[in-house]
């Protein structure tokens, strides 16, 4: 005649190592989620500041081109569903406008960490981009009260 054993002995992580396997699931998500959102947040930076770039660059003068550059920041922002409030612009000084100028504008925002109920100012994550270009050496245009052609990378 068999006897069955009924009792915990012998029971090694049942419960407990099941909980600990959700928690490292539900830790690697929260990661994964964060690191998508700064690259996300990187890539919209990026084309906005290209944009900007593209349209200061090839502007009449230099109110134009800063009106021109930060259009087309507010259209890529807008089409990316970011606010404009948490893009902070460093734009190109518009009094060193001219033919072959340098112009170097630079973006940055802050990307809040994935919110959990439970842990409270986790931290931000802040991303910085900066792009430089040229002027159209080519086009006539207003140059701006400080610009020296002496000065420009055509000069050299």
């Amino acid at each position: 005649m068999r006897r069955s054993i009924r009792n915990e002995r012998g029971a090694v992580a049942g419960l407990e190592g099941v909980m600990f396997g959700i928690l490292i699931l539900v830790a690697g998500t929260v990661l994964v989620a964060h690191a998508w959102s700064v690259l996300e947040t990187r890539r919209s930076l990026d084309g906005a500041a290209r944009e900007y770039l593209r349209a200061y660059t090839e502007a009449d003068g230099p109110a134009a081109a800063r009106t021109a550059g930060q259009r087309a920041l507010d259209d890529v922002l807008r089409g990316e569903h970011n606010t404009r409030g948490t893009v902070d612009v460093t734009s190109p000084d518009p009094t060193t406008f001219g033919p072959c100028a340098q112009a170097t504008v630079s973006l940055s925002s802050v990307v809040p960490s994935v919110r959990l109920p439970f842990l409270t100012d986790v931290g931000a994550s802040t991303v910085r981009v900066t792009h430089t270009e040229l002027v159209d050496a080519h086009r006539e245009m207003t140059s701006g009260a400080a610009y020296d052609p002496e000065r420009t990378p055509c000069a050299r």
